[in-house]
């Protein structure tokens, strides 16, 4: 049985000479429930009129939490075999009550959707800052991925801020480098794990990122390239945080005008 949720919280903004617009993206969740009774074939249930037709592996006469002063209970009633199988390599969790074992609700918070660089000057960079917070229920973890609608672009179009390759050359949207030098231009970001006192301990990002020099860029969606994980854990979370740094620096020979794009980040619980 499988369920898959989207949703999809969508927010632009502008202002200032230099501006940076964000866009929250989708939520992907995929809940799956197998079990296996015998070795003669099993049929999804089914059910049609003349305007809908639904399929599942099974329905539910309840299933959920309930709770009173004296107890909690979480059930589901009607699933063929629920409860939990061990076997080697493997263990199955047939029911929903599952979802419920760690008690932690899925979120994904992103700290400042209003990112404004301001006036830039040449050859000094500029950063701006936000922080992601993911909470992520029973399962195996979460990636966090992130792609741009289009490199930073003056309105109308005319001119943009090309991505960085930072101080090597050779920094992409799948690979970080350092970024320190004032005559290395461009627009990128940095990620780095954060606790709850906002020091850095590179939880979820130290794959993708060695330490705050290095930066990358956004992956384009106007390039055809593909959104690339930043952050991720392979366990249960709450409350886990990243620090997002993103940077501009501008050459003198830079158009004046105001600068913006979408940058999307997308939260992939796994199951």
């Amino acid at each position: 049985m499988t369920k898959t949720i989207q949703k999809k919280m969508s927010s632009f903004f502008k202002g200032g000479s230099f501006a940076i617009a964000k866009q929250v993206g989708l939520f992907i969740i995929f809940l799956f429930t197998i079990y296996h009774l015998r070795s003669k074939p099993l049929f999804a249930q089914t059910f049609d009129s003349n305007s809908y037709h639904i399929d599942f592996g099974n329905f539910n006469m309840t299933s959920g939490k309930k709770s009173s002063a004296n107890y909690t209970l979480t059930d589901t009633v009607g699933q063929n075999a629920p409860g939990q199988y061990d076997s080697a390599g493997y263990i199955i969790k047939a029911g929903f009550q599952y979802l419920y074992d760690k008690n932690i609700p899925l979120s994904f918070i992103i700290s400042n959707l209003d990112l404004n660089f301001g006036s830039l000057t040449p050859n000094i960079g500029s950063t701006v800052t936000n922080t992601l917070t993911i909470s992520t229920p029973t399962g195996r973890g979460y990636d966090i991925l992130v792609i741009a609608n289009h490199p930073l672009q003056s309105i109308g179009g005319n001119s943009t801020i090309p991505d960085t390759k930072c101080d090597s050359g050779t920094c992409s949207e799948s690979t970080s480098d350092v970024w320190a030098s004032n005559s290395t231009y461009g627009f990128g970001f940095n990620a780095i794990g954060v606790n709850s006192s906002m020091v850095a301990t590179g939880v979820g990002t130290s794959n993708y990122f060695t330490n705050s020099t290095y930066f990358r860029q956004f992956a384009d969606n106007s390039a055809s390239e593909t959104a690339k994980i930043i952050m991720s854990e392979s366990a249960p979370v709450k409350d886990h945080s990243a620090l997002i740094t993103y940077k501009i620096n501008i050459s003198s020979d830079q158009a004046a005008g105001t600068y913006q794009n979408s940058i999307n980040y997308i939260a992939v619980p796994k199951y």
